[in-house]
């Protein structure tokens, strides 16, 4: 017996429709949300394994719900704010107490003094943010750049020294001794101005030329991080360190021959 799908279809009004394209990516950010509140009990348990996981598996999501968005049409002003409601906590609030509980606490209010100044300037560097996207006037290719380095990026950062010391190449007291300075530096480089790139306005061209490169580069992070994952996390921190001097001078040529006025 054929049946007649017509009269199911009538039941889904537009309108339905359109609040189900805006509630996926908004979801999307949610469970981001979610796992960085799980990493706040992994870390309250000294499970800083999982709690590092947890925090990678939302910053994921966070690269994840933008894109959703832009591809379902349902960019919205509710869902920017939302996305950074839980990037403050996921990479800001969260980071901060995994470094606290893992060892910064030996160093009593300086140690908890670093780990403020994490999500202080994780939550100022997105209100930064907001307010720089209705600045009107800039020019497009500006919106290849971050400025400075954004939340996901300065959380995995500022979580360093617990690689180094997790794969065994410092002790826990020396990696914390080196997340104590490591963190503040972190954080200035969250609220400073430095121009890092931004693959949010990769055009349909640069996606083509770039899909083999990343589909490679994605390959040999994920065998890294499942034979080697301490090892893997601290180089790829130490790229991303090194990529910095790069996108400063990519700013300045972008600045040079087309200028911000």
């Amino acid at each position: 017996m054929k049946m007649d799908w017509t009269g199911s279809r009538a039941w889904i009004s537009p309108g339905a429709n359109l609040m189900l394209r805006h509630a996926l990516p908004n979801s999307v950010t949610i469970l981001a949300l979610c796992f960085g509140l799980t990493a706040l009990i992994f870390a309250a348990e000294f499970n800083f394994t999982a709690a590092i996981a947890c925090v990678l598996v939302a910053a994921l999501l966070d690269a994840c719900d933008g894109r959703v968005a832009r591809a379902t049409g349902t960019a919205s002003r509710f869902g920017a704010e939302l996305d950074s409601l839980s990037d403050v906590i996921c990479f800001g609030a969260v980071p901060a107490f995994i470094l606290y509980q893992w060892g910064l606490h030996a160093f009593g209010l300086g140690g908890w003094i670093a780990c403020l100044s994490v999500a202080a300037a994780c939550a100022l560097r997105l209100a930064r943010f907001n307010v720089m996207v209705d600045l009107p006037g800039r020019p497009s290719w500006t919106g290849h750049f971050f400025t400075g380095v954004p939340a996901p990026a300065g959380a995995f950062l500022a979580l360093l020294p617990v690689y180094v010391a997790s794969g065994g190449a410092m002790t826990q007291e020396q990696a914390a001794l080196l997340a104590l300075f490591a963190a503040p530096i972190t954080a200035g480089l969250m609220v400073s101005s430095w121009p890092t790139f931004s693959a949010k306005t990769v055009g349909r061209k640069a996606l083509k030329l770039l899909f083999l490169p990343s589909l490679v580069g994605l390959v040999v992070l994920a065998f890294g991080l499942m034979m080697e994952p301490w090892l893997t996390l601290t180089l790829a921190a130490a790229l991303y360190l090194l990529m910095l001097p790069l996108s400063k001078w990519r700013y300045a040529v972008h600045d040079r021959r087309n200028g911000l006025t």
